[in-house]
């Protein structure tokens, strides 16, 4: 993290106009990691702040995964090969828009 995140953040938000949040992974709650966050990210969100599931801040569990999930049972699958290249093909099937607008959805609250 701090020899790839922290160096992009910077390029990325000069003005540190963001917020830095982690899930409840063993390795984002620890005290090591949670140290190195607070001490070089402009905004973090200590663990003990981030829900550890919350629909309207986990964009990829709840929209993405939700959508090839449910666009993925619509029929059933023989076999994993067939359930993997349904979930790829969905995958390329979510369309810019749709992540645009969820994503707004969600800044919106």
């Amino acid at each position: 993290m701090r020899f790839t995140i922290v160096p992009w953040l910077k390029t990325t938000y000069p003005v540190d106009n963001y917020v830095w949040t982690q899930d409840v992974a063993p390795s984002d709650t620890s005290a090591k990691c949670q140290k190195l966050c607070a001490d070089n990210v402009a905004v973090f969100w200590h663990k003990d702040m981030w829900p550890s599931s919350s629909p309207d801040l986990n964009p990829l569990d709840f929209a993405v995964w939700g959508t090839l999930e449910r666009e993925t049972n619509w029929t059933s699958h023989p076999n994993v090969d067939s359930l993997k290249a349904t979930i790829v093909k969905e995958w390329n099937n979510l369309s810019e828009k749709f992540i645009i607008i969820f994503y707004i959805k969600l800044r919106k609250g």
